[in-house]
């Protein structure tokens, strides 16, 4: 055992640390937590008792200490701490801050390995067998961590441990979640609607509350007009609504102010939100504030109340017009939204007193898009899965709200006074209620009893998002663990600047993982999601991401990026029979950009699902991105039979029409057999210039052979079959073809019209003759043009350009010319215009179902030569 001088009487059995003395740095001391907390750590174990500079005997870290030495004697194996007096006192769940200095066994013998960067869940009373609850002694594990900085790993053993509440990671910029393998070592979230892990800062705090608006226990929530604080209540699958033959929404509020602009309109709640700028901006349901002016002529202060309810595929408003109803400023006003299958209807009332009520007819199902959230306080009708407020919030609050799958109200009734009850016969239809009663960490909690009736509910937890964020964020580590979710999603995050996720598997019955809000420099890697929504979603100007290794199954969409700033990608496996769109590129940013190396998106599992369940829409669609680069990836919708399922959609509006490069290196592309095009460009305007290098198309089995786009869009699309840039914007070099489509006759799925072109290089001997620049010859009438050049080794050069026409006989594999000779229609050289003596024209002739530049060099000279060859064919006069 080591020895030390010590600066304090000490007895056998206490805990000791370096004093800090510089003029000795070996001297010890007492292991108090104020000399703790001044950066030292426990050294070990006095084994005797000695005066203040005397020398003591001492067990070191990693020692193991006898039980009477350390005096904790028999008893349960547990953790070991250091209390007030410096002593070591067992703790079957230690405390927020406390140093650990190691385990000890039934007997009360110590092993020293003191450590406050280190936290294992199971010294804090974890039992990891996934039917205890150990969402408290996890929690107490990471919060044990080094206070000053909340550095150090947290560490899960093999087991499953079962939390009932979501697990909040803030606070900590540099705590590593840890366990033995994903296979292993797994967190389950059982019984609740909310993420396993949380990831933000604890600055970001609650969603703002005010004076209650009606009696029971709880606050309201408070809205600004200026602000954007957000809850998406479809972060839980209980309002998955889509297909409801009746439903309602209810809640009361209070508009403080008037906004200052007529005509602003402010939601109160919505489901709304669209992918791209292709989408129309419709909502399955809106219900908003409106300054219409009316009310301030009237000396009312009041504002026009309004709903939208998309039913049986179109948007159905209701008040009709000429019938307002209205929501005086400063007055508590309830408000409920009820659709019963045949009517509509909207109503509004003080508290305690009779309900206005408007209707109209409508009939068909409630229409709920997979994008669109349910967002309180904004109006999401811009790029999902962002909230962009489109429609500001209005300025107030908003008390008890409760959704449901059956209309409450069908006539004119009395406005609550009080908060919606809570008791489960009340509930039996009711799939959210908030009530403001019960925030935790950054949660806002309601109840559900959806898929519950007469059952008592469970829990939803609301992650609040905040516009305006804090400067801190948390970088949390997290590496092999698995987390599964059984009503709601993986890991949620924002302001996650620097967060390492590595080997981590994930499966709910929701989303898999959502980084948001500047969640920069963030790392994926060795990722495999199985939800039934969004796998991994990166949105909020979330830059400078790296994604490697990703596999995502049974997803909706697999990959989706929104606000992207940089994300690069490799080595990915995604697609499955039930996805929509396996990767979702969008970005309000001019330099938002995406670059994928490897990417794998597979329809395999389309073939397998009936028919009336293949949904493909793309195996990639952008909208609003800059740049796209995706080098050696294969982009399957083969196995679909929907109609018009190409590879790609891309969706420029004019404010990028100018910018933006799209190339596709040495991709594989596998469009479904009833695509009209591989490629799909729409927007508001001309779309970016796709190129793509090297890249391969197949032909489905039906024979007919797709286009890479419509002829609309030909320009905008060139094939080329491997390619050279000396510089961005110079000189090319280009060897291989490239083809534009003229025609294209949807019925039969044939190109009928369209223009090729190829180029190549070649030096025949001298004396000698090469063939350059083959080209294949379709069936019918082709008109070759060729322009070449020669250049010889004295730096003479001298260019033709020819022109002959080719006849192709259906179904065989003749070709006859047109004419004996090509026409010469210029030819010039460096010697006074004409080309030197003895050079040859060369010659466009037929050879093995190809057309070709046949070039000639003179006796004695050896030359160079450049060609290009441009074919069109023309029309066939049969499909």
């Amino acid at each position: 055992m080591p020895t030390a001088v010590v600066a304090v009487n000490v007895s056998a059995g206490d805990v000791l640390c370096p004093a800090k003395d510089p003029a000795d740095p070996s001297k010890l001391t007492k292991a108090t937590p104020a000399a703790l907390a001044t950066g030292a750590r426990p050294a070990g174990l006095a084994a005797q008792s000695a005066a203040a500079g005397a020398t003591v005997t001492y067990f070191a870290a990693s020692e193991a200490v006898p039980a009477a030495m350390s005096g904790l004697g028999p008893g349960l194996p547990t953790a070991v701490v250091v209390d007030e007096s410096a002593r070591a006192v067992r703790r079957s769940q230690p405390a927020a801050g406390a140093w650990v200095l190691g385990p000890c066994d039934a007997q009360g013998v110590l092993t020293l390995a003191p450590r406050h960067e280190f936290a294992d869940v199971r010294d804090f009373g974890a039992k990891g067998d996934g039917s205890t609850d150990d969402w408290a002694a996890i929690t107490a594990a990471m919060e044990s961590l080094e206070p000053a900085t909340g550095t150090g790993t947290v560490y899960f053993p093999p087991g499953t441990y079962w939390i009932t509440r979501p697990l909040v990671v803030n606070g900590s910029p540099g705590i590593e979640l840890r366990g033995q393998s994903p296979h292993s070592s797994v967190i389950r979230l059982l019984a609740n609607h909310g993420p396993a892990l949380c990831i933000t800062p604890d600055t970001v705090g609650h969603f703002p509350t005010g004076d209650a608006l009606l009696s029971g226990p709880g606050k309201a929530g408070a809205l600004r007009l200026d602000g954007a604080n957000t809850l998406n209540f479809r972060d839980s699958p209980a309002l998955d609504m889509d297909g409801l033959a009746a439903f309602s929404v209810e809640c009361t509020v209070q508009a403080d102010r008037m906004p200052p602009v007529v005509g602003t309109t402010m939601a109160v709640i919505t489901s709304s939100g669209r992918r791209n700028a292709r989408d129309p901006q419709n909502a399955a349901f809106v219900v908003f504030l409106v300054a219409d002016g009316a009310g301030e002529a009237a000396g009312t202060g009041g504002l026009a109340l309004s709903a939208t309810v998309r039913i049986g595929g179109r948007d159905v408003t209701v008040p009709p017009s000429g019938q307002s109803l209205r929501v005086p400023v400063g007055v508590t006003t309830h408000i409920a939204l009820t659709y019963d299958g045949s009517r509509l209807r909207l109503f509004a009332g003080r508290p305690g007193a009779q309900t206005d009520m408007r209707e109209v007819p409508a009939t068909g199902r409630l229409g709920q898009a997979v994008e669109e959230g349910v967002h309180l306080g904004v109006y999401s009708g811009a790029y999902w899965p962002e909230y962009h407020p489109v429609h500001k919030q209005f300025p107030g609050r908003v008390d008890s709200i409760r959704i449901s799958d059956q209309a409450t109200r069908i006539a004119p009734f009395t406005a609550p006074t009080a908060k919606f009850p809570t008791d489960n016969a009340s509930n039996h239809h009711t799939l959210l209620l908030v009530n403001f009663d019960r925030d935790v960490d950054v949660f806002t909690v309601g109840l559900t009893w959806k898929g519950r009736p007469g059952l008592d509910p469970v829990l939803v937890y609301s992650f609040h998002y905040r516009e305006g964020l804090p400067n801190d964020n948390t970088s949390p580590v997290v590496r092999r663990l698995a987390f599964q979710s059984s009503g709601g999603a993986g890991i949620q995050a924002q302001l996650a600047w620097g967060t390492v996720i590595e080997q981590v598997s994930v499966s709910a019955a929701r989303d898999g993982i959502r980084f948001r809000d500047v969640s920069a420099t963030s790392g994926f890697e060795n990722i495999d999601i199985a939800v039934s929504r969004l796998g991994l979603v990166l949105s909020g100007d979330t830059a400078l991401v790296n994604v490697k290794r990703l596999h995502v199954a049974s997803a909706q969409y697999d990959f989706v990026s929104t606000g992207a700033i940089g994300v690069v990608a490799r080595d990915w496996l995604i697609g499955t029979g039930i996805s929509l769109v396996p990767v979702m590129l969008t970005s309000a940013a001019s330099y938002g950009s995406f670059h994928g190396i490897g990417i794998v998106i597979s329809s395999e599992d389309v073939g397998r699902m009936p028919p009336g369940e293949r949904r493909w829409q793309a195996a990639v669609m952008t909208s609003c991105l800059t740049g796209l680069l995706l080098e050696s990836s294969t982009l399957q919708t083969s196995f679909s039979d929907t109609t018009q399922c190409p590879c790609v959609i891309i969706d420029s509006p004019a404010a990028l029409s100018a910018d933006g490069n799209y190339t596709f290196v040495n991709c594989d592309f596998q469009p479904s057999r009833d695509a009209h095009s591989v490629f799909l460009l729409s927007g508001e305007s001309l779309p970016h210039p796709v190129r793509i290098i090297g890249g391969r198309k197949t032909t489905p089995e039906t024979g007919h052979e797709i286009p890479w786009t419509l002829p609309q869009h030909a320009p905008y699309v060139s094939f080329i079959g491997g390619a050279v840039s000396t510089t961005d914007g110079g000189l090319t070099q280009w060897q291989g073809t490239k083809d534009w489509i003229f025609a294209y006759d949807g019925a039969t799925g044939l190109v009928t019209a369209r223009e090729h072109e190829s180029r190549a290089t070649g030096s025949p001997p001298a004396g000698g003759t090469t063939e350059l620049g083959a080209m294949p010859l379709a069936t019918g009438t082709t008109l070759v043009r060729a322009e070449v050049i020669a250049t010889g080794p004295l730096g003479r050069a001298a260019r033709w350009i020819l022109e002959q026409g080719f006849s192709r006989a259906a179904g065989g594999t003749t070709v006859s010319a047109w004419a004996d000779q090509p026409r010469v229609t210029a030819a010039f050289g460096s010697d006074g215009g004409a080309p030197p003596a003895g050079w040859a024209p060369p010659a466009l002739v037929a050879s093995n179902g190809d057309v070709v530049v046949r070039c000639t060099a003179p006796t004695g000279q050896k030359l160079s030569f450049t060609v290009r060859i441009r074919a069109v064919e023309a029309l066939s006069s049969t499909p």
